[in-house]
């Protein structure tokens, strides 16, 4: 009876100790990793490709609504996943859109240019993304997908930059 008392009694300051020596090692830990400047590895924003042909199932976009219709992303969206596309995301423009914008790594990025002729009369903005995916803002007067869009757009250089599956798995 003796030794089950003397265990009661020491067992809440043995606790609180490991749970003191735990919390000192994370500290020490991560303050270390912040002094050392050691950085996790993220994955690489794209993978270079021998691609001769660019299809829209290469192609990640994610699409914002940016004008006063209410589902007109979520509508442009579902129209570029029926033709194959990858749709990353939906959403909300942060800025009133009136006609469509497509927005990528450079104005030539063959990304870019396939998605633009998609669209008619689109502008196109540039914004040095390193994943390569596209965004398309889309408005009231500019959402309407050309009659007949390519299927398929020909890479002149054979290599092409697309998004890493793993990097646009992360936000």
């Amino acid at each position: 009876m003796d030794k089950r008392r003397t265990l009661e009694k020491y067992k809440t300051p043995l606790m609180l100790t490991a749970l003191v020596l735990v919390l000192a090692g994370g500290g020490f830990w991560g303050y270390h990793l912040i002094i050392s400047g050691q950085r996790p590895l993220l994955p690489d924003p794209c993978v270079t490709m021998s691609l001769n042909e660019l299809k829209p199932a290469n192609v990640v976009v994610r699409v914002y609504n940016g004008g006063t219709i209410r589902g007109l992303a979520a509508t442009v969206a579902k129209e570029l996943k029926t033709a194959g596309f990858v749709i990353a995301t939906t959403g909300n423009a942060e800025e009133p859109i009136h006609n469509t914008v497509i927005i990528g790594v450079s104005p030539d990025s063959p990304e870019v240019q396939f998605v633009a002729s998609w669209f008619d009369e689109a502008i196109i903005r540039s914004d040095g993304r390193p994943d390569h995916s596209v965004d398309i803002l889309v408005g009231d007067a500019g959402n309407q997908i050309t009659a007949a869009p390519p299927a398929s757009l020909v890479i002149p250089s054979g290599q092409i930059c697309l998004p890493s599956p793993t990097a646009s798995a992360t936000p």
